[in-house]
């Protein structure tokens, strides 16, 4: 993920593994989603959960400012938006409550590298913490500070400045396609060696392969 701005409270982030078209998530005690280009070049709500009106507003205007630099722009902007683009966000935000898998905790378990996350169906969902992009590298005590956010639907590591999407995890999405390609194909490898390396072991104990017989 990268965090492109900060403001209000929240951060606004671009996941790595994010689809078409460019979008950004404002995460924190809420959570919403923004499209940065919508009618007319301006920034409008895909969704908004948990975030008071005004705050939207005002985070709207604050990613119009952000893109075009110019505060007249977030100003005028603010004026722009209707009470009726926000009311369908909010009802897109009750849907994704209604529908998608969210996080009641979530806790790094050292002895297996894995996180573990409880959803709030009561399942439970864990991953190794190797599998994830923006979770590389990272030590035992960075990964053991998660923070539940956005609803349920957000982990963030303060100490990692990280951000990972709930129902992304679930679906396996761990990273930019592009990082899980190399990701996955270099497992392929390290799976496939140590089949290689049996079958060459008891080549060589036969004696390696059988000379083809000379002809003419």
């Amino acid at each position: 993920m990268v965090v492109v701005h900060r403001a209000l409270g929240f951060r606004f982030v671009i996941y790595t593994a994010d689809h078409e078209p460019a979008h950004v998530h404002v995460t924190g005690a809420g959570q919403a989603n923004i499209n940065p280009l919508g009618a007319d070049s301006l920034p409008e709500p895909v969704y908004s959960i948990g975030i008071k009106r005004g705050d939207m507003w005002r985070l709207l205007a604050e990613t119009a400012v952000h893109r075009a630099g110019s505060y007249a722009i977030g100003s005028a902007f603010m004026a722009d938006t209707t009470d009726a683009m926000l009311d369908a966000a909010e009802a897109r935000g009750r849907e994704i409550l209604r529908t998608s898998p969210r996080a009641a905790a979530a806790r790094y378990d050292a002895p297996s590298g894995r996180v573990v996350v409880e959803l709030l169906d009561g399942c439970a969902y864990a991953f190794p913490v190797r599998l994830v992009q923006d979770l590389q590298g990272a030590t035992e005590a960075e990964l053991a500070s998660i923070e539940v956010q956005g609803q349920g639907l957000n982990l963030h590591w303060p100490a990692l400045d990280a951000d990972l999407y709930v129902p992304a995890l679930l679906a396996g999405i761990f990273g930019t396609e592009a990082w899980m390609t190399r990701e996955l194909a270099s497992r392929a490898g390290r799976a496939t060696s140590p089949a290689k390396a049996a079958a060459a072991r008891r080549n060589g104990a036969k004696g390696g392969r059988p000379r083809k017989s000379a002809t003419g």
